[in-house]
């Protein structure tokens, strides 16, 4: 399973300006939210400001972190990334680095 991280930040042109729908917008997404990471869609969702944070997801496919985003857009625009474990990423590293030195 790889694991991705979904970076998101919300979509100003997707929102209202009224501030009882904007409230009833957000209530939509923390639930949303909540429940993708209590049924484990989500293995984490964290904020760097107001509006915008990254989401990890582990999926078998990029189409699976797609899927398990797409109900957030338009509100939130993404970018997805998969990601690699420190083990994994290290030992290509080095490799690489000890076939560039002759090793």
């Amino acid at each position: 399973m790889a694991r991705y991280i979904i970076r998101f930040q919300a979509n100003p042109a997707a929102w209202p300006i009224d501030p009882a729908q904007t409230l009833a917008l957000w209530e939509g997404v923390v639930t949303a939210g909540t429940v993708a990471i209590e049924d484990g869609t989500f293995s984490d969702v964290v904020w760097t400001s107001g509006i915008s944070g990254y989401a990890v997801v582990d999926a078998e496919s990029k189409d699976g972190a797609i899927a398990a985003t797409s109900p957030f857009f338009p509100l939130f625009t993404q970018s997805i990334e998969e990601g690699v474990s420190w083990t994994e990423a290290t030992t290509a590293i080095l490799a690489g680095a000890r076939a560039a030195a002759g090793q």
